[in-house]
């Protein structure tokens, strides 16, 4: 089968990797340009790209993949594979392969269509994720569903690493969905519109949290930002020591009866909540590598009455 891939982020990334380990396949990736990345601002390949160029694919890298409707290498594809790729679609350039065009999109559609379904999954609270395979359509993540594959999100899961076992869930549902393609027995399923939720863009102005809500709520947020924007917070000492800056990047929610504020520490480790408490697992101090929470309390003992400040940013003026 002649396969255009079309795909930018790191999702795609295991299935790139299987597709073009199966020989009977003709592999194009498609990827965006090259970005700026780190302090000197090099110029970096798109994850998707640097997979490619390791498998020894061709990889074209391109603004508007749109714009090379008629110019394409590759004569008469026979499908289009979309994966976290960031670009849309026109109607022509998905009708040049013979069967279209589908995507591998990392939620349980039709819930959370967007940019950001992994992190919303935990968000919202959800004790269960998945992906699902659909038809590109002219609807954002809005096509029919040919494949699903569902997984229970962890308790301490955050949303880098549910982002890394659904990536390799999608590998089973994407191949399950090209040999029906191929043998003319996939079955598109539409989507039921009512259910539909949004899961929109991450933004750094979503890095803190309230502590005041329960356990439970402050675990899904922390972990649902967790690698990025991460929570921010003030570690504020009970005596002279200077406060420390964190990024809480895992924790898991304790049943803890307690009758502290919220924010403060019960323990070394645990911290109450409006109701309950969380413990902490991983952190990040600022200027620092990301450590367990054990590591950081050796270089900063915790006492019991320290607390954690987190508040959200003032609006801007603009």
């Amino acid at each position: 089968m002649k396969i255009i891939f079309l795909a930018s982020g790191a999702f795609a990334v295991p299935s790139l990797r299987t597709l073009a380990a199966d020989k009977s396949h003709d592999i194009l990736v498609i990827t965006q340009p090259d970005k700026p990345a780190g302090r000197g601002r090099r110029l970096v390949p798109t994850p998707a790209a640097d997979a490619a160029i390791r498998l020894g694919l061709p990889v074209i890298k391109v603004d508007s993949a749109n714009s090379l409707l008629g110019h394409l290498p590759m004569a008469n594809p026979d499908l289009i594979v979309v994966i976290a790729f960031g670009q849309k679609l026109s109607e022509e350039f998905v009708a040049s392969a013979t069967l279209g065009a589908v995507n591998l999109h990392g939620s349980l559609l039709p819930k959370f269509r967007g940019a950001a379904p992994i992190q919303w999954s935990i968000l919202s609270g959800d004790i269960h994720a998945g992906v699902t395979v659909i038809r590109v359509a002219p609807i954002m993540d809005g096509g029919a569903m040919l494949a699903r594959r569902s997984t229970s999100i962890g308790a301490n899961e955050t949303a880098g690493e549910l982002h890394d076992r659904l990536a390799e869930l999608g590998v089973d549902a994407l191949r399950e969905t090209i040999r029906n393609l191929e043998i003319g027995r996939a079955v598109e399923e539409p989507q039921d519109e009512r259910q539909a939720t949004r899961a929109p863009k991450l933004s750094r102005a979503m890095a803190w949290v309230d502590f005041s809500k329960p356990a439970r709520e402050v675990s899904c947020r922390i972990r649902g930002l967790s690698p990025w924007p991460g929570c921010r917070a003030v570690l504020i000492r009970g005596r002279s020591e200077k406060s420390v800056e964190l990024q809480l990047l895992k924790v898991m929610a304790k049943s803890m009866s307690h009758s502290q504020p919220p924010g403060v520490f019960l323990d070394s480790r645990h911290v109450a909540c409006g109701s309950d408490a969380i413990e902490i697992l991983t952190v990040q101090p600022r200027n620092r590598g990301v450590m367990a929470m054990t590591d950081f309390i050796n270089g900063h003992p915790i006492e019991t009455g320290d607390r954690l400040i987190s508040e959200a940013p003032a609006p801007s003026s603009d």
